[in-house]
């Protein structure tokens, strides 16, 4: 189960890279301009889904097949798995879009990769998910720094996708703004104070 686990988290990787080079030999898009395959793939709601929703069933799969007693530690596993995808999906996508151009146009590849957005909103959600599968919250947490910081890191994609289509520049800046204020509500709601430690070294 765990190999199926491994495979399904790689489909979102093979699924591009298989949609980019059909584009390219289908002549659907000039190949040589390779910035329109990458548009073309990062920008499709269908590639899009079909990675998010494997990364998701291998999730499951990998979870499910834990016994109660190993699957806390399967939790943690998992989630630095997830952030791992994020990382490779978004450093591949930048890569990818800095080919594009040659690794010469800087200008135009950052404007590529802010209008592919599922090379941006991917990442995001899988972070996300990590933080959601070993994150304990109740109704009575509402309100707090992590669901606030959750809600925030949420309306990311909301900001890049609806306000990105208005304004480029504006769904980018409010995308930032609040990635950076999910982050500090999480580094709040995790930080600990000095007089909680005094009080923990107390009960002692």
């Amino acid at each position: 189960m765990d190999d199926v686990s491994v495979l399904l988290y790689m489909v979102p990787f093979i699924a591009s890279g298989i949609y980019g080079i059909y584009l390219g030999v289908s002549g659907k898009v000039s190949f040589l301009l390779s910035s329109s395959v990458y548009l073309a793939v990062t920008r499709d709601p269908i590639v899009f889904l079909i990675g998010t929703l494997s990364v998701m069933l291998g999730v499951v799969l990998e979870i499910s097949s834990t016994g109660p007693a190993e699957r806390p530690a399967k939790l943690v596993s998992v989630s630095n798995t997830l952030q791992i995808i994020a990382a490779a999906s978004f450093t591949l996508a930048l890569v990818c879009a800095l080919y594009a151009h040659g690794f010469s146009d800087v200008s135009a590849a950052a404007t590529d990769f802010i209008t592919g957005r599922f090379s941006l909103i991917f990442p995001i959600i899988m972070v996300l998910l990590s933080f959601l599968i070993t994150a304990r919250i109740d109704l009575g947490s509402v309100g707090t720094p992590t669901v606030l910081g959750i809600v925030a890191m949420l309306l990311v994609p909301i900001s890049v996708y609806e306000v990105g289509k208005r304004s480029t520049v504006l769904g980018l800046a409010g995308a930032v703004l609040l990635m950076v204020a999910g982050v500090w509500l999480f580094l709040v709601s995790n930080r600990k104070t000095p007089d909680s430690d005094k009080a923990s070294d107390t009960d002692r």
